[in-house]
């Protein structure tokens, strides 16, 4: 299953708990600048992402609540990880170490 970019590292940062506010700035430096998450994307992936059960709340304190993957979006996290990990594999050795 491909999953976008913004889903990626939205479920790559929440391995740690975080609230809202924390997935945005943490996919800004886990993607090294190169994607900003705005809040309507952010809060519209907690929506999904709770609703299909691939992260939870883990906490919910004053007016902050702080999300968490969850086993089935750990899976889906890794299978991504595994996919990207071939498509290298296979083009590395399609065009040879001297292009990748």
């Amino acid at each position: 299953m491909d999953i976008s970019p913004s889903l990626y590292y939205f479920l790559m940062v929440l391995t740690q708990p975080m609230h809202g506010y924390q997935i945005m700035q943490e996919v800004e430096k886990a993607s090294n600048g190169t994607l900003t998450m705005g809040a309507g994307t952010c809060y519209g992936l907690i929506s999904r992402c709770l609703s299909e059960h691939l992260i939870e709340l883990k906490e919910e304190r004053y007016s902050k609540k702080t999300y968490q993957i969850t086993r089935k979006g750990r899976d889906i996290l890794n299978g991504e990880i595994e996919r990207i990990s071939q498509l290298l594999n296979f083009t590395k050795t399609y065009l040879g170490d001297d292009h990748v």
